[in-house]
């Protein structure tokens, strides 16, 4: 009777696993080029759109983190509440390919540190987030570049600084979570049965 409770468990983990860490078909030189043309053609300045063609030409399959520093227009609860319009909508989509937030937060207190930079770079928030590969990226930027939700982004935001993160890790997350959550709900279905 416990067999089929374990087979279950290990397939559903299975497809979670397919779902949230399967690598990607890495991006083509070709797919980075046509993306570079795309973004020049919408008007993305060309020294993003380069940056952006790079990151794609040197895909290596894996998730990254896309860490994100904001300064929000004046006043800060409207802008907030642009931001997190955009938010929905734009994590939303990226929720459906497995891309999340891992850190977000406030501001609370003066730059502690600042060698090289401009001293009063207000940021107010910052975010981390999850990307299963570039080429979700990839997926993602047409649908949102030049958007209705992207310019309640452009709307709130003063500045922000958004650059990708590779080789990152994490103590724990949704992996592990599901792992156990799984564990969890076989052993409690063995006990009922």
């Amino acid at each position: 009777m416990t067999l089929p409770i374990w087979v279950t468990a290990v397939l559903c983990y299975m497809l979670f696993w397919l779902w949230y860490a399967r690598p990607r078909r890495k991006i083509t030189l070709q797919e980075a080029d046509d993306f570079l043309a795309w973004a020049t053609s919408q008007g993305v300045e060309p020294e993003r759109a380069s940056g952006l063609r790079d990151f794609f030409a040197k895909d290596d399959g894996r998730d990254f983190v896309m860490v994100n520093l904001i300064k929000l227009k004046s006043p800060a609860r409207e802008s907030g509440a642009q931001l997190a319009a955009y938010q929905k909508i734009f994590l939303g989509q990226l929720l459906r390919k497995a891309g999340h937030p891992i850190l977000v937060a406030r501001r609370s207190g003066a730059n502690i540190e600042h060698v090289n930079c401009e001293q009063h770079s207000d940021w107010a928030a910052m975010g981390a987030i999850r990307y299963r590969s570039r080429r979700d990226l990839l997926e993602i930027l047409p649908a949102t570049l030049g958007s209705e939700h992207h310019q309640l982004k452009l709307d709130a935001v003063a500045s922000t600084i958004a650059f990708p993160a590779s080789q990152w890790f994490m103590l724990g997350g949704p992996k592990l979570a599901a792992a156990l959550a799984t564990l969890l709900l076989a052993c409690v279905a063995e006990l009922l049965i």
